[in-house]
């Protein structure tokens, strides 16, 4: 893990992203990997696929990936919203609740290795906001053992800021409103908790024994703490926060 501790020395002193890249690009590559992608999710997107702040990917790859709408169920993009730890990337296909699903996803992984990426670990970055973006590190790889992945965490937390700050946007990730500190009283957690799990007003209201009208009055109460579009924003961000579970 020497590599890792000189690449955090030398972080701050490349004055160009292009200067720090090659340097993160080198790190991967003494780990064992060629290829990697660095995002920042979209505050209001709700499938954690986010804007790209780095990549560099095997010619053809995203053409394949998304020609076959792997996006629609990769388990990668699952995970990252709801771990904290970075991962291996093909563990979470068991994740996958249905078997037609985790064998698409096994699909997904056998037509990535045809393009190099064999291997491959996902570095979720969460902040006060909730989760922020990822880091991804790609190719033939090894297996990276629990303590060198908190180490390699590490590094891929500085990538990800310094790219933030070379795109001048590490200011507005900062000012992100922190929804740990939002209250909610034991009844807006119930109907919460049963909105999510799909029921109407009237069900939830028949489960709590009050009415359809005062569970809109609660779940109107909610988006405005949340500051949520809908029905469905609330839920996500609730999930995403881990507000209910």
């Amino acid at each position: 893990m020497h590599n890792v501790f000189q690449f955090l020395a030398l972080s701050y002193e490349a004055k160009t992203e292009e200067r720090f890249l090659s340097a993160f690009h080198e790190l991967i590559r003494r780990l064992g990997f060629n290829f990697y992608r660095v995002m920042q999710r979209d505050p209001e997107d709700l499938t954690f696929t986010g804007t790209v702040l780095a990549e560099h990917l095997p010619s053809g790859w995203k053409e394949v990936y998304h020609a076959k709408k792997y996006g629609n169920l990769d388990p990668v993009k699952r995970a990252l919203g709801l771990l904290h730890q970075p991962f291996r990337c093909r563990d979470m296909v068991n994740l996958l609740p249905q078997a037609t699903q985790r064998k698409r996803a096994a699909k997904l992984f056998q037509d990535a290795a045809r393009f190099g990426l064999r291997e491959g670990y996902a570095f979720p970055i969460h902040g006060r906001s909730g989760l922020l973006g990822g880091v991804f590190i790609l190719g033939e790889g090894r297996p990276l053992s629990n303590s060198e992945l908190l180490i390699v965490d590490s590094a891929m937390r500085v990538t990800f800021w310094r790219l933030l700050e070379f795109s001048d946007q590490s200011n507005a990730v900062l000012q992100l409103p922190d929804l740990a500190e939002t209250q909610f009283t034991r009844r807006e957690l119930d109907v919460l908790t049963l909105l999510a799990q799909g029921r109407t007003s009237p069900e939830i209201g028949k489960s709590l024994s009050i009415s359809s009208h005062t569970v809109d009055w609660y779940i109107n109460g909610i988006q405005r703490k949340l500051d949520a579009r809908n029905r469905q924003h609330v839920v996500a961000i609730a999930l995403r926060h881990g507000i209910i579970s």
